[in-house]
């Protein structure tokens, strides 16, 4: 693994065995604050009681309507953008830069399918999030990973970030 902070390298069994060790590690703190093992009964009592709360609190929506209006309308915003965007294959675009990845300009390996971080991926060099076109000028080839720490980001930033992540392994 290329990133020194990464816990897993994103395999199915290896995801398994890291959320097993966390929940283990979670049982052996808890049984060292309270002097007893925490049992299924304890946790279906929580969520109970976090189900109480919900239903009397309501959704988040109900409680803050003029924050689920703005989330609603910049979620359709993007829809509706990538659906009259440009219309294009994710073929198009790694055919066009070469099946190299345009963020870290190593080779996307064709073979490689989701989730392997090191499978190709289409990214948008100015976001949809951020008033991007999904348009062909606007989308480059990427590996996964490399586009999910580019995240929402502009290329200045992830650049920067990635250069920051480069200088510390």
């Amino acid at each position: 693994m290329d990133n020194p902070q990464r816990k897993q390298c994103g395999k199915p069994e290896c995801k398994r065995a890291f959320n097993a060790e966390r929940g283990r590690e979670w049982q052996r703190a808890y049984h060292a604050q309270h002097g007893e093992w925490c049992h299924r009964r304890y946790l279906a009592s929580q969520r109970a009681a976090f189900r109480r709360r919900r239903q009397k609190l309501g959704h988040w929506r109900k409680q803050y309507p003029e924050w689920a209006a703005a989330y609603d309308a910049r979620r359709r915003a993007l829809v509706v953008q990538a659906r009259t965007g440009e219309v294009f294959a994710p073929l198009d675009v790694h055919t066009r830069d070469g099946w190299i990845c345009q963020l870290c300009h190593e080779p996307i390996d064709q073979g490689m399918a989701w989730p392997n971080p090191m499978s190709p991926s289409v990214d948008h060099v100015i976001p949809l999030s951020r008033g991007g076109a999904h348009a062909l000028s606007n989308v480059q080839s990427a590996h996964l990973g490399c586009n999910s720490s580019k995240g929402d980001r502009d290329m200045d930033e992830a650049v920067a970030l990635l250069t920051r992540l480069a200088g510390q392994a």
